[in-house]
């Protein structure tokens, strides 16, 4: 039953996380009295603050001046046979994350009818207000749990985990835990509610913090309100594996501590839409990097209730929805599209109607696997077997207009003499390419033509006026730009598409003198790849890598293709010492774009949830 008085507060909890609003300052309680307590070694020394900076601090940590007794908590604690304990609160911050006005599937009525989102839709208003510095209003927080010699990285890290704008009063550290003083309460109750999250390998364990007194004794005995945030994070702390980054949801509805909350997670007859989001989102703060995800026996009829797992856990590689409901692609479809699962590796489904009713009807699983992996092209494994497809099914994919899974291979060489004639050529050419170009135009043939082509929108340097890029053309004294000499054909603009094709050794050899400064950094061999095979005309070379202008530039990513020729016994080349002329050159600068699409894909046979415990259980009554 919910009280008149509480009728007309904001939404908090789970609505909270999501940008919903709270108390305003005015409704905010002083700090609650704490209840677990603990000693401060005595041979270790606290960092004094000054008086005058600690008369407008928070009241936990004051000097001697504002004492009663006269003496400070490092004093007390020196003193033969003293011992000063501090406690922790038990309480939210001023009542900051209190969830009792939410439903959770059964949990009593909902204050808050309006339609819920997670992408935020719909948000109620927060309540303005103006919130004093006063020292009486200062908070002091207790955080514990973080490793030796990370102290210097914990404040930011709770700053951007809170995601308000706020910057301590004072910090005083001890081995192992910090006494931090916030100005405001509602900051306060946000630093509280991050208790539990995980700063390196360690888990911290956040409260709110003030000296033991005959009233904490008072209150050691009221039993802490626990809610239902409180609940999902000690649910998602059990379902944790660290070593492996696996967080194992499977058979949630049986967990001992969401029945104990009264949460009825994603796939249970009742269950209400915001918790799936919820625990994606808790799970993606609390945790660094979950790679591995699994949802088996949840009774889902469809992702929908955990969809924004691809906007929370952008890095999972493996996936399970092993023995639930999923009867249709459509089920699916939410964890699929551009920028979703990026790093997917393996997906299973065995269980489910979908894969059950297309090998039933089809008397074989190949139309399931071509489906899945249109629809998830990175991914290696389905069902625990290599997703491979046959040349056909590759050629019924690409003519459907979906993405084409094809494996990157890391070079490609039809034989040996290409494979060595073609690194021999592009390591003595690069290294004259970006130190001394004038001789190169000796090895272009008679007839050669060479081209550049730009695909660059992020550079602001590369937009030249008409006039200006029209004498840098005329003026062969003048450097060019990438863009000047453009011939790229795709562009609608271009009127004349031969105007930039330039044919013969000497005009070839100046305008390569005339394009930017280069560095070619061949010996990093990762950002590279080369194809080298035979043609009618002699050998093609390709190479796809990176490049940059200076050292202190960005890098450019381009693709170059080269068809070679031998050199004719009494030519420039031959007389040069270079045992082969170019045909043709083309050249392609682009937006620099990673190696990523260079590496090879990892080749799985086995699957990954093979070598996962089981599920853990929980201690009951948690």
């Amino acid at each position: 039953m919910v009280s008149e008085d509480r009728k007309t507060e904001a939404p908090k909890g789970l609505l909270a996380m999501f940008g919903g609003g709270g108390k305003t300052a005015a409704q905010l309680p002083s700090t609650t009295a704490a209840t677990k307590s603990f000693s401060f070694s005595t041979n270790v020394k606290s960092t004094p603050i000054d008086q005058k900076e600690s008369s407008a601090g928070g009241g936990a940590w004051r000097t001697a001046g504002q004492r009663r007794s006269g003496r400070s908590l490092a004093l007390k604690a020196r003193m033969p046979g003293k011992t000063v304990s501090i406690t922790a609160s038990k309480g939210a911050a001023n009542g900051m994350d209190s969830d009792d006005d939410i439903t959770m599937g059964g949990m009593g009525k909902k204050k808050n009818k309006k339609r819920f989102s997670p992408y935020g839709r719909n948000r109620p208003k927060k309540a303005a207000s103006v919130m004093q510095t006063a020292p009486e209003q200062r908070v002091d927080i207790l955080i514990q749990g973080f490793a030796p010699g990370t102290e210097n990285g914990l404040i930011p890290y709770l700053q951007m985990k809170s995601k308000k704008q706020w910057n301590p009063v004072d910090a005083r550290v001890e081995p192992g835990q910090m006494l931090l003083t916030v100005s405001d309460p509602a900051i306060a109750g946000t630093i509280t509610r991050l208790d539990g999250y995980i700063f390196g390998s360690e888990q911290l364990s956040i409260r709110l913090f003030s000296e033991t007194s005959a009233t904490n004794d008072m209150m050691a005995d009221e039993p802490k309100k626990v809610t239902t945030i409180d609940t999902l994070r000690a649910f998602l702390r059990s379902r944790w594996n660290s070593d492996m980054k696996y967080l194992n949801l499977d058979d949630m509805a049986s967990d001992p501590i969401l029945k104990k909350g009264g949460i009825r997670p994603p796939g249970a007859s009742g269950a209400t839409e915001v918790v799936g989001p919820a625990m994606m989102k808790l799970a993606g703060e609390m945790f660094e990097e979950v790679t591995t995800i699994s949802f088996a026996r949840n009774r889902l009829r469809n992702v929908q209730p955990i969809s924004v797992m691809t906007q929370y856990l952008p890095n999972l590689q493996n996936v399970s929805f092993q023995d639930n409901l999923i009867g249709k692609y459509e089920g699916i479809d939410a964890l699929s599209g551009t920028g979703k699962l990026k790093h997917l590796r393996e997906f299973v489904l065995l269980g489910n109607p979908l894969r059950e009713s297309e090998i039933k009807q089809r008397g074989n699983d190949r139309a399931y696997i071509r489906n899945m992996v249109k629809r998830f092209p990175t991914m290696v494994l389905l069902d625990g077997v290599p997703a491979a497809l046959t040349e056909e099914e590759r050629q019924s994919v690409q003519k459907s207009g979906k993405v084409l899974p094809l494996d990157t291979k890391s070079n490609f060489f039809d034989n040996e003499a290409s494979q060595s004639t073609g690194w021999d050529f592009l390591n003595r050419y690069f290294q004259a390419f970006d130190s001394n170009r004038g001789p190169l135009a000796a090895l272009y043939d008679a007839n050669a033509m060479f081209s550049v082509s730009t695909r660059l929108k992020l550079r602001k340097d590369n937009k030249i006026r008409r006039r200006e890029k029209k004498k840098m053309m005329e003026d062969e004294g003048e450097k060019v730009t990438w863009t000047t000499m453009d011939r790229n054909l795709a562009k609608s603009s271009s009127k004349t598409p031969g105007k930039h094709l330039i044919c013969g050794p000497e005009a070839i050899g100046d305008a390569l003198v005339r394009l930017p400064a280069t560095i070619h950094d061949l010996k990093t061999t990762k950002d590279f790849v080369m194809d080298a095979y035979q043609l009618p005309l002699g050998l093609c070379v390709h190479l796809h890598g990176e490049f940059k202008e200076d050292e202190n530039s960005g890098p450019l990513s381009f693709d170059r293709t080269f068809i070679l020729r031998p050199a004719i016994p009494g030519s420039r080349a031959m007389a040069e010492g270079w045992p082969y002329m170019i045909l043709s050159d083309m050249l392609c600068v682009r937006d620099y774009v990673g190696n990523q699409g260079f590496q090879p894909n990892q080749q799985a046979t086995t699957s990954i949830f093979a070598a996962y415990p089981s599920l853990p259980q929980p201690p009951v009554g948690q």
